[in-house]
C-alpha cells in the first residue's frame, strides 16, 4: 500500500503525464487527430484530457491505483466522482470514455467487456448477466448513475474502455 502525499502524489503525477505522452503519441503518428489537455469549462470536469479520432471524442480519466484495496469497485469510482464524470461524457453518442489505471476496476471492466459482447441489451440482460452477483453489478451502475434505465445504461457502458497500463 502507498502511503498519502509526498512520494505517492509525485508518482502517481508521473503516471498521468506518461499516459498523456503515451496518447500524444498516437496524434503524432496520425492514429488520432487532437489531443486537449483538461478541456475548460464543464467538457474537462472529471477528465485529464480529451482525444479526437475522427468523429470520436474520448475522454481518459487516469488514477495510478487505489491505495489499500488494490482494485476499483463500482462504488469506490462513484465516490470519486469517476462513474458522474462518464455519464455526463457519455450524454453524448460520439464519446467514449477511458478508464487508465493499474490497479483493476474488474466490476466496470466485466459489465463494459460483456455489453461490447452482447448483440442487444435484451442479450445483454438474458445471458451475460448470468449470475446474480452480475446482475447486481449492473443493477448498482444505474443506481450510482441516478437511477439511469437498463437501455442508457447498457449504451453508455459500450463506450467505456479500460486502459491498463502499469
Amino acid at each position: 500500500m502507498p502511503l498519502t502525499g509526498g512520494a505517492s502524489d509525485k508518482v502517481g503525477g508521473r503516471y498521468e503525464t506518461l499516459w498523456t505522452i503515451f496518447c500524444m503519441l498516437d496524434v503524432m503518428d496520425e492514429r488520432a487527430n487532437s489531443i486537449r489537455l483538461e478541456p475548460p469549462g464543464e467538457e474537462g470536469e472529471g477528465v485529464e484530457f480529451r482525444m479526437n479520432r475522427g468523429d470520436v471524442r474520448e475522454y481518459h480519466q487516469v488514477k495510478r491505483q487505489h491505495g489499500a484495496e488494490g482494485r476499483w469497485t463500482l462504488k469506490e469510482l462513484g465516490s470519486r466522482k469517476v462513474l458522474s464524470s462518464f455519464q455526463d461524457k457519455l450524454n453524448d453518442p460520439a464519446a467514449l470514455c477511458a478508464f487508465v489505471s493499474s490497479h483493476p476496476a474488474y466490476q466496470l471492466d466485466k459489465l463494459a467487456e460483456r455489453s461490447g459482447d452482447a448483440e442487444s441489451r435484451e442479450e445483454f440482460e438474458q445471458v451475460f448477466l448470468a449470475t446474480q452477483r452480475e446482475s447486481r453489478d449492473f443493477a448498482l451502475l444505474c443506481s450510482l448513475w441516478g437511477d439511469c434505465p437498463r437501455e442508457e445504461a447498457f449504451e453508455r457502458l459500450r463506450r467505456i474502455t479500460r486502459q491498463d497500463h502499469r
